[in-house]
């Protein structure tokens, strides 16, 4: 057995290999950072130790991963009780994913629990090299802290691997090699270098590959990335800003190759694709929005990421970006990239903040008409429509949705008549719904010819929630169905179908199918921090509670649902304001005026996660 070959690979390699040769029937067992490069080597990746799969934070799952189970034993042997409960085991899981199941790195951490709690020590990780200190006296100096150990292998690297292993930290969780030769290959590291160095880096175990479709996709584990981010912070001046702006540029022009495709039938592919860079995305949107001279970066960025934000319910995070962005002096230095980026921030904001979304529509169209652009105007006069929809100003908004719809028509573009006439047939529907009909087989039929499958799930939610409220179920469901099948398509969570369904379930007395289908909207609300939604589908699951004479838990859901839906400044439209009203009358029929206001305010006061708690919980009163 040869152990621990790395600092001598090269002596341990010819060592190695005169023995095989002479004797052929001895078998050598090495341990190396990486391989000894013979032939007949078989190399076997030691892995971190096992962590609890997604989604399985608490006991027994937590129990049966080894990274969690080391933690507690050494926990134990440091004379500390840790029991892995339900208390307990979602932080246990947490540190022990921030610390990558790293073995050494557990132990230094359990060993820390002497001295301090367990959620001290999870709040701490960030400054994770100067926390995990206390390792054995006995042991090799390089493995008595966890600096110590990954000083020791960034010290066996060449001059170039140390550069790039630096610069590779500036990305977000994975990336790929075009990404890493377009980041990094600059200065000291050739663009042709980068993929044999990062197959180094790999061999060495300090960069992982993963397969992803077709190709790889690399990564650090954090505690690398964390060591890998201070050497490139030490490093000469103007390096870590070089890489910064390197990072960004390349992402902007991912983001920017991306967006023609995600209007058209490649849509859903080119969403996975940007789908697995959102990290890096949004570490280059940070580092744009970072710099003085960053807003036309910013602007672009949002531009291009219109759609996917969208798709994959990213509002709140494109929102916090936007909006902020657009209110700085330069802004409007190019008025139409200004215009189209305020149009992008009002249809996030319709969701969030409806007041905003108002005066950002009202801003795109002035800027939009003085620049004589017909397609930009069209945009911006139906983003206004929809902003004055959700403002509970129907008629304020129809003859912006009407002038939207004939500059679509003027420039034929299916792909900007079928958004127009979405916009449109929100208020239209509502006021005159006769009319919608036609109007829908038109906007529809422009979804199918271009591929839009994003519009096309839109307008299908919204048809089916017109044909609920004119008592057709049969045709709400056949809508609302098409709707959830064209956001499969591209991989979309459609909450707003996924409601409709259960409020159809509902209408055709499978109360049970109908709870089920809106509680799994809400969990998908919840995991992407979608206020609109989330009270949304708490006002169905109150419905449901009064109709299985639940009466004081509807009251608070309901006082919960509407605590959420004044945050986002939004009435609740036609027929969500009809359930609501016919609901909180049949419990205040059964509670009487003072039992109902104070349940309903309970259910106001709520916080957040107690809201969703109430709302998930099966039965019971409030």
């Amino acid at each position: 057995m040869l152990d621990n070959c790395e600092h001598l690979i090269g002596g341990c390699a010819k060592t190695a290999e005169a023995i095989v040769r002479r004797c052929p029937r001895v078998h050598l067992l090495a341990t190396s950072r990486e391989p000894l490069g013979l032939g007949g080597e078989t190399i076997y990746r030691v892995p971190s130790l096992s962590l609890p799969g997604p989604g399985e934070a608490g006991p027994p799952a937590a129990g049966s991963s080894d990274a969690v189970a080391l933690f507690a034993e050494r926990a134990r042997a440091n004379g500390v009780a840790l029991s892995v409960d339900e208390q307990t085991a979602p932080v246990v899981v947490s540190v022990c994913r921030r610390l990558d199941g790293m073995p050494l790195a557990i132990e230094l951490a359990a060993a820390r629990l002497r001295s301090m709690s367990l959620s001290e020590l999870h709040d701490r990780l960030g400054q994770r090299f100067r926390l995990l200190t206390g390792g054995s006296r006995t042991a090799l100096e390089r493995q008595q802290t966890l600096h110590a150990t990954a000083s020791w292998s960034y010290s066996l690297l060449t001059g170039a691997e140390q550069v790039l292993l630096a610069r590779l930290s500036v990305f977000a969780e994975t990336f790929g090699l075009d990404a890493a030769e377009s980041v990094c290959g600059f200065g000291g590291v050739h663009v042709l270098d980068v993929a044999d160095l990062l197959g180094s880096l790999v061999d060495k175990s300090l960069v992982v590959a993963e397969p992803a479709g077709a190709g790889l996709r690399y990564r650090l584990l954090e505690t690398i990335r964390l060591f890998a981010a201070e050497r490139l912070a030490e490093a000469d001046d103007g390096e870590a800003a070089a890489v910064g702006t390197a990072h960004c540029a390349h992402f902007l022009s991912v983001a920017e190759a991306a967006a023609p495709y995600l209007t058209g039938p490649e849509q859903g592919s080119w969403l996975d694709q940007l789908h697995a860079d959102q990290a890096n995305l949004r570490r280059a949107a940070q580092h744009a929005a970072g710099r003085p001279d960053g807003t036309a970066l910013v602007l672009r960025l949002a531009v291009a990421l219109d759609r996917y934000w969208h798709a994959r319910s990213r509002l709140q995070e494109a929102f916090g970006l936007l909006v902020p962005a657009l209110r700085r002096p330069d802004a409007g230095a190019d008025p139409a990239l200004f215009a189209a980026a305020l149009v992008t921030a009002t249809a996030v904001a319709e969701f969030i903040d409806v007041a905003t979304a108002q005066q950002l529509a009202e801003q795109a169209v002035q800027v939009a008409r003085r620049l004589g652009d017909d397609r930009l105007l069209g945009r911006s006069l139906g983003q206004l429509c929809g902003a004055c929809f959700f403002a509970g100003e129907l008629e304020a908004g129809l003859p912006f949705g009407q002038e939207s719809v004939e500059r679509a028509r003027r420039v034929g573009d299916d792909v900007l008549l079928g958004r127009s006439l979405m916009l449109y047939l929100m208020t239209l529907g509502t006021i005159d719904p006769a009319r919608s009909g036609p109007l829908y087989a038109e906007a529809i039929a422009c979804t199918e010819r271009s591929g839009d499958h994003l519009i096309n799930s839109f307008l299908h939610n919204n048809a089916g929630g017109a044909a609920v409220a004119a008592g057709d179920i049969p045709a709400a469901r056949a809508h609302l169905e098409a709707a959830a099948e064209a956001a499969r398509q591209i991989g979309w969570e459609h909450t707003a179908a996924t409601l409709g369904l259960g409020v159809v379930l509902r209408a055709e007395g499978d109360l049970d199918g109908a709870r089920s289908t809106i509680e799994a909207g809400l969990r998908i609300g919840r995991r992407n921090g979608d206020t609109w939604s989330m009270a949304g589908h708490i006002l169905g699951l109150a419905c449901l509670a009064g109709d299985a004479g639940d009466w004081r838990r509807a009251a608070a859901l309901h006082g919960a649902a509407q605590a959420l839906q004044d945050r986002t400044g939004n009435p609740w439209q036609e027929l969500a304001a009809r359930y609501r009203r016919d609901s909180l009358d049949q419990a205040r029929a059964h509670l009487g005026d003072e039992q109902l206001e104070r349940a309903y305010a309970q259910g106001m006061a709520l916080s957040l996660d107690k809201a969703l708690d109430l709302a998930l919980r099966k039965a019971g009163p409030a």
